[in-house]
């Protein structure tokens, strides 16, 4: 199917990822704050804004640890 001169092509919806694929890119990606959107640090078992210094979880809340 070749398309006119002038109109858009539609392209076709890329297939979903994998689980696994989902999964390493999760692991990639750095934790930021939901405040300021700053870098989070864990600092005595919490994770801790570097910017806004916000406690954003504890390890009783499901942080490492």
């Amino acid at each position: 199917m070749e398309s006119e001169p002038g109109k858009p092509v539609a392209k076709s919806p890329e297939p979903p990822a994998s689980e696994s694929e989902l999964v390493k890119e999760q692991d990639t990606t750095f934790p930021v704050c939901p405040v300021c959107g700053g870098v989070l640090v864990e600092i005595r078992h919490k994770l801790v804004c570097s910017r806004c210094h916000t406690i954003c979880e504890t390890c009783c809340e499901g942080g490492r640890g």
